[in-house]
């Protein structure tokens, strides 16, 4: 094997010598990345709100499911728990229909148009389906609960 020499003119020698000391210097800085950095811990006020509402939209979907099954007096009790008042307006809303719904159907509709009352007074644009509206229970002591407003 014959060993061939390659000649280097000085100039061509002196930029190879700036490119490996240039990539060499990169690769310094790339070494030398800042650590991230550690997000703030999040609000404690924030996560007691976004707790209380997990649990708000949990106990309204049990109360929910509750008054679908015709459990009326067990679906009550669960509208009326503490969790779902410590939550949203959505929550409390949403929970003040069904309560209306469930006293309805227990006939109470003095407490069916005050469920309904409360829940206007939360949100006056609260307004049932169009087949809510024309129930033969809720519909008219809704509809009482509106003009009243």
């Amino acid at each position: 094997m014959v060993s061939k020499k390659i000649a280097v003119s000085p100039v061509r020698g002196a930029r190879l010598a700036l490119v490996f000391a240039f990539t060499a210097l990169l690769g310094a800085c790339a070494a030398n990345k800042p650590k991230p950095v550690a997000a703030p811990p999040p609000d404690p006020a924030e996560v007691a709100r976004q707790q209380a509402e997990a649990r708000g939209k949990e106990m309204l979907a049990k109360g929910v499911g509750e008054y679908e099954a015709g459990s009326y007096a067990q679906a009550e009790a669960t509208l009326l728990s503490p969790d779902i008042w410590a939550a949203s307006d959505t929550v409390k809303i949403a929970a003040l229909k069904h309560l209306a719904f469930t006293y309805c159907v227990t006939e109470r509709p003095a407490l069916c148009r005050q469920s309904f009352e409360r829940a206007l007074q939360l949100d006056p644009n609260f307004d049932l389906t169009p087949a809510e509206h024309n129930h033969p229970l809720w519909g008219p002591e809704f509809k009482y609960a509106k003009q009243t407003q």
